[in-house]
């Protein structure tokens, strides 16, 4: 009945058209599936409910839309468009084949109908040397149906595509579908509730995506990690204009693997350590702290009420994933060694990121994830980081070396840091002990390696912090040396200053 085209609006439509149906596969549809969802559009369109969505994906001159119709021919109207598929093709479209499926047009679609295409009578990029686009009567339905399993974010249309895997364009239009529904509930229940404009794409895309890979998993049916793309569109006469977000299979492979029974817990704890502050009226006066937040089944849950979470909110973490791999640095900087970004606003929880109090969040685990999944360091180079830096770990246990170690956590400069190493190795071979790097050694860390970061000192320099803090922390040798927490405690403050 429909199928997938690989052009992201339709397939959307058309996986919202199959999540409506409760069918999995759109080839299972049925003309009765068709009509169900075609009068649930025609009713809920004509509403009045969505008219701020729908106007910045179909514009105003819609059939839903038009100010000056009355609700009957505006229903009137919807229903003629809807149901178009149950109609021979209209005269204009005569002899032409849809341009998503190649069966025979229905109708001569434009811009009020199909979001992003240029104005009615405007000839560019379309076939046949006339003003629109010819489309079968089944797509044309789906494409009405792309908002319902889009969400309405920032007075745009959000819609999730997946090229790779289809089953998560679906898993996403379900999602959204579902959405879509409870809120057309509240907003039509009198109770003063507008349809909600959710906030912070990025947010809202990572976190459903938490949640669908977390309900696949638990289903047995996860397969090779997927790319995602984001479309982030509006197409109001007033200034249609797109934003494309790509999530890498890289990425997607990465928060599969931390949700793992090994790393899940501190990797929970670290995604919501960077959910944005909100603030009560009655709060204001005082630091804003983040909201506490539990499990339940997986799911992140608030445990205020107020304004708060997916869609209402921002979480830096799932932000920064899109910045990845390009911006890995930052990243393992960041939310595996604790350093707080002092640059971010004052709702920023990074600002108050502290090493000193969060020891038990450093995971070297994650951090190989990170490197093996997304950045693609070399296998050798990461076991020679973990080798070197359980050398000096065993190292600052045995001797006490706190300077060493502080020394480690504070260097700014490449050659102080190689000065720093080539110090500690010279007093070991004093005492007839092996150095704590060779040449080659320090050669793979700090110089060769076929991944992009080879000459980037800073981030393995962290790298080496990373697995050492982790050690120390494992050996107990933090609560041996309180004074130690008590500098980074000093340095942290210098930072953020």
């Amino acid at each position: 009945m429909l199928c997938y085209t690989g052009h992201p609006i339709v397939d959307i439509g058309v996986a919202t058209v199959a999540a409506f149906s409760d069918k999995n596969r759109p080839e299972d549809l049925t003309p009765a599936d068709l009509e169900a969802v075609a009068e649930f559009m025609a009713n809920e369109y004509v509403s009045g409910a969505l008219t701020p969505y729908l106007s910045c994906v179909f514009t105003m001159n819609s059939v839903y839309l038009q100010p000056s119709w009355d609700r009957e021919r505006r229903l009137r109207e919807a229903r003629d468009l809807l149901y178009s598929f149950r109609e021979p093709s209209s005269p204009e479209a005569a002899g032409l084949r849809c341009v998503f499926s190649g069966e025979p047009a229905t109708r001569i679609a434009y811009r009020q109908h199909v979001p992003m295409l240029t104005g009615e009578g405007v000839l560019n990029f379309f076939p046949a040397g006339i003003g629109g686009l010819p489309v079968s009567g089944r797509y044309l339905l789906a494409i009405q149906a792309f908002p319902l399993g889009a969400r309405r974010c920032h007075g745009r249309a959000l819609g999730v595509h997946s090229v790779d895997d289809p089953e998560l364009t679906y898993a996403f239009a379900r999602h959204f579908l579902a959405e879509n529904r409870r809120l057309l509930l509240l907003a039509q229940a009198g109770s003063g509730e507008k349809f909600m404009d959710a906030k912070a794409p990025r947010t809202l895309v990572v976190d459903s995506l938490l949640r669908i890979e977390d309900e696949r998993r638990q289903q047995a049916r996860e397969g090779p990690a997927p790319s995602v793309t984001v479309y982030h569109l509006t197409n109001s006469g007033q200034g249609p204009d797109i934003d494309v977000l790509q999530l890498p299979s890289q990425v997607v492979s990465f928060l599969r693997e931390a949700a793992r029974a090994e790393t899940h817990h501190v990797w929970n704890r670290i995604q919501w350590a960077a959910w944005e502050r909100v603030r009560s009226a009655t709060r204001r006066a005082r630091d804003g702290q983040p909201r506490a937040v539990a499990e339940d089944n997986g799911s992140r849950v608030a445990a205020e009420a107020g304004a708060w979470g997916p869609g209402l909110s921002r979480n830096y973490l799932y932000e920064d994933l899109f910045s990845l791999p390009g911006n890995a640095a930052h990243f393992v900087r960041t939310y595996f060694l604790r350093r707080a970004y002092r640059f971010g606003r004052e709702n920023d929880p990074r600002r108050d990121y502290r090493l000193s109090e969060e020891l038990d969040l450093v995971s070297w685990e994650l951090t190989r994830l990170l490197l093996r999944e997304v950045v693609g360091v070399e296998k050798v180079r990461v076991e020679t980081i973990r080798n070197v830096a359980d050398r000096i770990a065993e190292h600052v246990a045995a001797d006490n070396d706190r300077r060493l170690f502080q020394g480690l956590y504070r260097v700014r400069r490449y050659g102080d840091l190689r000065n720093l190493l080539i110090k500690a190795s010279g007093a070991r071979l004093k005492k007839g002990e092996p150095p704590l790097v060779g040449f080659e050694e320090f050669l793979w860390v700090f110089e060769e390696g076929g991944d992009s970061f080879r000459t980037d000192w800073a981030l393995a320099r962290d790298l080496l912090l990373i697995r050492v803090i982790e050690q120390l922390h494992g050996r107990g040798w933090f609560g041996r040396a309180p004074e130690v927490l008590d500098v980074l405690a000093e340095e942290e403050q210098t930072e953020t200053a």
